[in-house]
């Protein structure tokens, strides 16, 4: 038996997928390839919005993303989807 769990879901959803299975235990996450964020967004999440430089930064980052077509007609930017294994827990 397994977890799914689809976080491009607001809660996240998450089911209990072949639950008669009991020979193993696991959770699978669905990740997508890509997200995509607002300029607004990230800037209020860096906390820099005061930031002269940091902006004009931001704003040649956000001009080449639409150069290579990164970019949706909502004026959000895609970004690629790292995923990471967290360190064990112990116990």
């Amino acid at each position: 038996m397994y977890l799914h769990i689809d976080p491009t879901e607001i809660p996240p959803a998450v089911e209990v997928r072949e639950p008669d299975d009991f020979t193993a235990f696991k959770v699978v996450v669905e990740v997508p390839e890509h997200a995509w964020i607002t300029p607004d967004a990230l800037t209020a999440l860096a906390g820099r919005g005061d930031d002269d430089e940091w902006r004009q930064n931001l704003a040649g980052m956000l001009a080449y993303a639409a150069s290579k077509g990164w970019c949706d007609d909502a004026g959000r930017v895609r970004a690629h989807v790292e995923v990471t294994t967290a360190a064990p827990h112990p116990g």
